[in-house]
């Protein structure tokens, strides 16, 4: 037996609708196909079961799930125009990755957008007939008079019609803005869902200093492992091979918090975005990778990913092309050379004026000082710079 049912509105908010076709399913009613159209669903009756919806909205999404998604148990239940349903049979809370939202948040927008347009468009114009009329009608020489036609109908038809479309494209801005922002609020929600139910959720500052008297929890330092690395990944692979397992970085990214726990295999990665859109965070969680550590450059962003795999099986890499390994590192070598080239040559520059005029005897102890500092941030700058490409080597040479 197929059910029609016509929801008009149903792409306005995915989530409302998700949990709609969740509570069909419950009834027994299974999402067959979708008329984008008449904005119609229709639903195959079967066995009572409980299911979980998802909706994404993908233009280059083709007819096969990523190994992700299906991993996570996910299948593709239809396809129409650039929307996609998929279902899973467990629970929202067992999920730990799902299709992302960025699609959904983009159509989202050019509808807001066009209809934004649309609202504006009526409000100035009327506005520019209240304001004419109101001219007209409150002039003392002003003559209004009211002719009866039988075409009537159609000035009030027309009127109606431009108040439907002003309230249809208000009501989609406003239900829009409202959508997306809780499609936001849910990428966050659901990350610290997941630390939750990894046993990860962010302990207080008394129960941090607690564990660390008990020695359950231990502190290391690493300073300018952005500079290297491949090194701080294999810093931490090994602490969780003597079972010290990473529990938080700190937000300057230098202090790293460790469980006493137990062994495991886990592999790290240290990414560096010049810009990291929401896309790449969700493909990489998709993937099943756990972000570790994010900084708080807009431009420059360093990610550190964790994901465990079991004993036997071959170390996970994010990045497994070795082209796209090296294309990578020299980008953070021409980051930081363009980043500390600058000073180095602006230091060497006041250094040798400084050297110049030492010469005169016309330095005192303050400039001199002065000069000292500059030379040993020369010698700091540059040695990142070279660690950078000395990095770039070193990920050449296994490359081969």
């Amino acid at each position: 037996m197929i059910k029609k049912i016509c929801r008009p509105f149903w792409s306005y908010d995915v989530q409302k609708t998700e949990k709609w076709l969740s509570s069909m399913a419950e009834n027994g009613y299974f999402l067959i196909k979708i008329n984008r159209v008449s904005r119609c669903f229709f639903f195959q009756q079967g066995k009572p079961k409980k299911l979980t919806y998802r909706i994404g909205f993908d233009k280059m999404q083709g007819e096969t799930l990523s190994r992700g998604l299906m991993a996570e148990g996910w299948t593709k239940v239809l396809r129409t125009g650039n929307w996609f349903v998929t279902s899973n049979e467990k629970s929202p809370e067992q999920i730990k990755t799902s299709s992302v939202r960025e699609g959904i948040i983009k159509h989202n927008r050019i509808v807001k957008y066009i209809f934004g347009g649309v609202v504006f468009y009526f409000l100035i114009m009327a506005v520019f007939f209240l304001s004419i009329s109101g001219l007209i009608l409150f002039s003392a020489d002003s003559q209004v008079e009211v002719v009866e036609s039988p075409y009537w109908i159609f000035t009030y038809l027309y009127f109606c019609v431009l108040i439907a479309i002003f309230i249809l494209g208000l009501y989609s801005v406003v239900k829009i803005n409202r959508t997306n922002k809780k499609l936001l609020n849910e990428k966050i929600n659901r990350d610290e869902l997941f630390r939750k139910t990894q046993g990860k959720g962010k302990l207080n500052k008394a129960e941090e200093k607690k564990l660390k008297r008990s020695g359950q929890l231990v502190i290391k330092r690493k300073l300018g492992w952005m500079y290297a690395p491949d090194k701080l990944e294999q810093w931490l692979e090994k602490m969780e091979e003597q079972g010290f397992n990473l529990y938080r970085v700190s937000r300057a990214g230098t202090t790293f918090h460790f469980f006493v726990g137990h062994p495991r295999k886990v592999s790290y990665c240290a990414d560096y975005q010049n810009i990291a859109d929401e896309s790449y965070f969700d493909i990489h969680r998709d993937a099943g990778w756990y972000n570790v550590f994010q900084s708080y450059g807009s431009l420059q962003k360093w990610s550190i990913w964790s994901r465990e795999y079991s004993e036997g099986e071959a170390r996970l890499q994010i990045y497994s092309d070795k082209t796209n390994q090296l294309k990578h590192a020299r980008k953070i070598g021409i980051a930081y050379t363009c980043l500390f080239l600058p000073l180095i040559i602006a230091y060497l520059f006041n250094i040798g004026l400084g050297l110049e005029m030492i010469s005169h005897n016309k330095l005192d102890k303050l400039q001199i000082f002065s000069m000292v500092i500059m030379f040993i941030a020369i010698l700091s700058f540059g040695s990142y710079s070279i660690r950078t490409w000395m990095y770039y080597w070193r990920l050449k040479k296994q490359v081969g």
